[in-house]
């Protein structure tokens, strides 16, 4: 399994809680209907407050079976035109290896 995580950025001049809105409903439901169906787990995630001075504005986790599947469903969603909120972001993309660790 493998995480794909996109640290995001908003781009100035745009109001940062219209653009959580619109990626909680509208973003999502596009990037769904490109993923799929190699898409195994979804989350977007917003900063809240920040131990140190960044600018990140958010990031969004998911989870595909391995590199090649997470790949292919990118270049679908990468494809233009993209969706009304994905050029508010700068996104830094990452594939990573996914482990989960037991806590007890």
């Amino acid at each position: 399994m493998v995480k794909y995580v996109a640290l995001i950025r908003l781009k100035p001049g745009y109001d940062p809680d219209e653009t959580w809105a619109l990626w909680r409903t509208k973003h999502t439901v596009w990037a769904k209907k490109a993923l799929l169906p190699e898409l195994k787990q979804y989350s977007i995630n917003r900063v809240v407050a920040t131990l140190t001075d960044s600018d990140i504005f958010g990031f969004a986790e998911m989870l595909f079976d391995d590199v090649d599947s997470c790949k292919r469903a990118f270049k679908r969603l990468l494809t233009p035109p993209p969706d009304e909120v994905l050029p508010r972001f700068q996104v830094e993309r990452i594939i990573m290896e996914f482990k989960e660790v037991p806590l007890g």
